[in-house]
């Protein structure tokens, strides 16, 4: 067992070994970076400074969830939309150039072990830390049966559809906004359906607030356990500027390094 702790991260200068589009204004960065690797949990992410090594432009570094970690190779991969210009300049950069990362930050997902029909409910660019965790799953619990819920606004918001089915989950359910791929609504929907209907005994959610903030309600209605993992605005990433801060029930707490993952009954999310 690791004598680091469990908090430890890493400022490394790693270098791009992998960069493609996945979907319009969707990429995929992997980079070399073993340290991180190493210890990175799912639910876990990295401040990655976008401009070139040795730039100050932009100032700030850009939160990203970890997509998946490979301790054998040193390999760390992140998704993310572009969104604007950090965004923008992260999806120019090229092979072989480095850049400066941070991580593994904050609290990761916690599954009971002991759950034997979980469900993780993802929207949009909340996919990629909930793949890592079940890429995870099927390797430590392979029994456990996993439902994947996922939504997005059209079929182009819905990504690694083939590296999901790979994993050999129980079931994906899709919904779109426009009905182009899966369900036509929310993927609430269906979800409020199997909550009442199925064997499901733990949930984790990741996306956008309206969409954790249904998801909360439907599994406090069932009786539900669960995580959700927040995205907010980041100034530094490790708890100092207080600039992610989130209410919860025993009052507020930094989404950068109290969570981003918190217990589906602790955290209140603004409707």
């Amino acid at each position: 067992m690791s004598n680091e702790p469990q908090n430890a991260a890493y400022y490394v200068d790693a270098e791009i070994v992998g960069l493609r589009e996945l979907a319009p204004a969707y990429f995929e960065l992997r980079v070399l970076a073993p340290d991180i690797a190493r210890l990175a949990r799912p639910g876990q992410f990295a401040q990655l400074r976008v401009g070139q090594t040795g730039s100050i432009d932009p100032l700030l570094a850009r939160p990203i969830s970890i997509s998946h970690a490979d301790r054998a190779s040193g390999e760390v991969s992140f998704i993310f939309k572009v969104v604007g210009r950090g965004t923008a300049m992260l999806a120019e950069r090229a092979h072989n150039e480095h850049m400066v990362v941070l991580g593994p930050i904050g609290h990761p997902f916690e599954i009971p072990p002991a759950v034997t029909h979980l469900a993780l409910v993802a929207g949009g660019v909340g996919m990629p830390p909930l793949f890592f965790l079940a890429e995870t799953l099927r390797r430590e619990y392979p029994e456990m049966a996993i439902t994947l819920y996922y939504g997005g606004r059209t079929q182009d918001d819905l990504l690694l559809l083939p590296e999901w089915e790979a994993l050999g989950i129980a079931r994906i359910v899709l919904a779109t906004d426009d009905g182009s791929r899966g369900y036509h609504g929310l993927i609430t929907e269906p979800l409020q359906c199997d909550l009442g209907q199925k064997s499901i005994d733990f949930l984790a959610g990741c996306g956008p607030r309206p969409m954790l903030r249904a998801v909360q309600k439907l599994a406090q209605a069932a009786g539900i356990p669960g995580q959700l993992s927040l995205e907010a605005r980041m100034a530094c990433g490790v708890g100092a500027c207080l600039g992610c801060v989130c209410g919860t029930i025993s009052g507020h707490r930094r989404v950068c390094v109290d969570g981003p993952v918190f217990s589906l009954d602790e955290v209140t999310i603004d409707d």
